[in-house]
């Protein structure tokens, strides 16, 4: 007869005679050894915190299993728990070789890659190419991993050939998505492009309009989600849907954390949230086209909802080490973290470079030289304040007669800064009389004149803002001189920008104004536009990036431009002339060779801070 029995049922408990539960649980070895794991204690059985991972198991049936020994008791583990330790443990040792051998597209990998190929072929109506092939061989071999690809290079496709090969081997049913909001349309897009005439789309939408409330949310994840193949949340979703979303989660479902950076933040909730979900996926992808868009201690959370179980044990990256990486730190992370994700550029995919930028200098009149001086010393101890007050200024001086709400612009930024308190109206009536009085600004005509030129070769424009006001105020003027526009930003439903983006590729309208913060992802328009116009834009270069791929993407024709116009308003200033959108932009290419160089090395790079951004702005204005 067997004296003590560790067994699963969803947590580890340990079984023994009920006599001898007293007597053990004085024990030293219990005190000292195996106390610290244990939830309660309930007749014969022994229950284990249900927060321990599948290692703590490990640990657990070790300590077991040596003092069953030296007792000379037998010990007994159930199927269950072994089978659920063989389940969970992924031996990343061995999947950190397999994944540089996937990565140097070892030839022994070469026959296993035909015939994936060669299933994923046959069950797309589009076909990937190579690069995207070995991306999605990499995810698909891997099972848990990241797609770093830069944005616009065919990252949705490539994970829906991984769906591809899973479902054709019968072993998933289903990809659940959480992504940002707006991304729900590329995802059906995309899905619908990839499997037509071959897998037809059956999608459970979180924001459905059937749905109404929340009630009708969580039924409809219970009862109508069973036969979709395409699932979507939002980030914001996961706290409310946490419970339902995790009875989706199973070794059926391939798992996938689009523009993953949004879930950056150590301890944030939506963090948590996502790392609950994934701790029982078989299969997972992480994405994103930024890994790192502040510091190291962006890995943390996307390696967390990748290896739940395993950080602790393999990488163990502190947050503390991560905020301030010593150079032998950073080649450590980056030794550790290469083999787990792949990460490919356009031009790895042949996609036609864009054209050399288009600036668009901008002489600022005497006024507003005069406002800028005004601002610049009202503003000089408080750099952020200085930045969005400046592009007030370029855009509508009127904005500067309202107090800041850095509410608005939290989205502009990668860290949070502390913004001074100041009201610009406080410098006296003479200076508010000068800003109502201000109607067009040189930079609001020069857009409006530069839009016209366009549309009237008849090219179609999409023209990015960062101000609501801005986008508003355009449009109207663009509309009052008879070019058709309409309008994305966060207060327009999920349903009429899909409404609106399909209006534009279909040319029932001719320009399209938009803020990052809305439209800067998973959104693809390069088939109908070819010409971005740059009114308005900050020093985040994720923002950038992404808002620059709606027109230069996989898929664009090799006999096709692209061309991106930045306005730059130029002013005259004591220490001599001065642009901020200038010292911005030279920043953002600055940004940009860094990525470019880190991907070229293999490695992730690391950006700089808004503080240091703000002074690499500022520098010549304030000598």
């Amino acid at each position: 007869m067997t004296d003590w029995i560790l067994q699963y049922d969803g947590s580890l408990f340990l079984q023994m005679p009920i006599k001898d539960i007293d007597p053990f649980c004085i024990s030293a070895f219990y005190k000292l050894s195996l106390k610290r794991y244990v939830e309660n204690i309930y007749g014969d059985n022994i229950r284990f915190k249900s927060t321990l991972t599948y290692l703590d198991y490990k640990r657990v049936i070790q300590l077991c299993e040596r003092e069953a020994s030296k007792r000379g008791i037998s010990l007994s583990i159930e199927n269950e728990l072994l089978d659920y330790i063989s389940a969970k443990d992924i031996r990343l040792e061995s999947r950190f070789r397999l994944g540089v051998e996937l990565k140097n597209q070892d030839e022994k990998l070469q026959e296993k890659f035909d015939e994936y190929r060669y299933i994923v072929d046959n069950a797309m109506s589009r076909k990937l190419r190579e690069k995207q092939m070995w991306d999605s061989f990499f995810m698909c071999a891997m099972r848990k991993s990241g797609n770093f690809s830069v944005p616009g290079s065919g990252k949705t496709a490539s994970v829906l050939g991984m769906f591809a090969y899973l479902k054709a081997k019968r072993l998933i049913r289903r990809i659940v998505v959480v992504c940002p909001k707006n991304a729900f349309g590329s995802w059906i897009d995309e899905f619908r492009i990839c499997f037509d005439k071959i897998e037809p789309l059956y999608c459970f939408n979180i924001h459905s309009a059937s749905y109404k409330s929340t009630a009708d949310r969580k039924r409809g994840i219970r009862l109508e989600s069973g036969a979709c193949n395409l699932l979507l949340f939002n980030f914001e979703a996961l706290a409310t849907y946490k419970e339902e979303i995790n009875t989706l989660i199973d070794e059926h479902t391939l798992l996938v954390f689009d523009e993953v950076h949004k879930v950056k933040r150590i301890g944030g909730i939506y963090a948590e949230c996502a790392v609950d979900i994934a701790k029982n996926a078989h299969y997972t992808v992480a994405m994103t086209g930024t890994p790192i868009p502040n510091s190291y201690t962006d890995i943390y959370n996307f390696l967390h909802i990748l290896f739940p179980d395993e950080y602790e044990e393999f990488f163990n990256f502190s947050p503390t080490l991560l905020r301030n990486p010593l150079p032998l730190d950073i080649a450590s992370i980056n030794n550790k973290m290469q083999p787990f994700f792949c990460r490919t550029t356009k031009k790895q995919l042949d996609v036609p470079d864009a054209n050399p930028d288009d600036i668009i200098p901008v002489a600022a009149d005497k006024t507003e030289n005069r406002i800028l001086h005004i601002l610049k010393m009202r503003y000089r101890n408080s750099r952020l304040a200085l930045v969005i007050r400046i592009l007030q200024l370029e855009s509508n001086p009127h904005m500067l007669l309202r107090a800041l709400d850095m509410n608005d612009f939290r989205y502009l930024l990668d860290d949070s800064l502390d913004v001074e308190d100041i009201d610009i109206t406080d410098c006296g009536d003479e200076v508010k009389e000068l800003l109502e009085s201000y109607a067009e600004t040189t930079k609001f005509r020069k857009c409006i004149d530069l839009t016209k030129d366009l549309t009237n070769q008849n090219k179609p424009v999409i023209i990015w803002c960062i101000f609501i006001n801005s986008i508003e105020r355009l449009s109207a003027e663009l509309e009052r001189q008879g070019i058709m526009t309409k309008c994305i930003y966060g207060e327009v439903a999920l349903e009429d920008r899909q409404q609106i983006l399909a209006d534009f590729k279909a040319g029932n309208f001719q320009v399209l104004l938009t803020n990052p913060h809305t439209l800067a992802e998973s959104v693809s328009l390069h088939s109908v536009c070819h010409d971005a116009l740059y009114f308005e834009y900050s020093y985040n270069l994720v923002h950038l990036l992404q808002s620059k791929d709606r027109i230069h993407r996989l898929g664009l024709s090799e006999d096709q431009y692209t061309q991106y116009y930045f306005l730059q308003t130029g002013y005259e200033t004591e220490d001599g002339e001065w642009s901020m959108d200038g010292a911005i932009y030279e920043r953002l290419v600055e940004k940009e060779r860094i990525m470019l160089k880190a991907i070229d090395s293999n490695m992730l790079e690391a950006m700089p801070t808004d503080e240091e951004d703000l002074a690499a702005i500022f520098g010549s204005l304030f000598k």
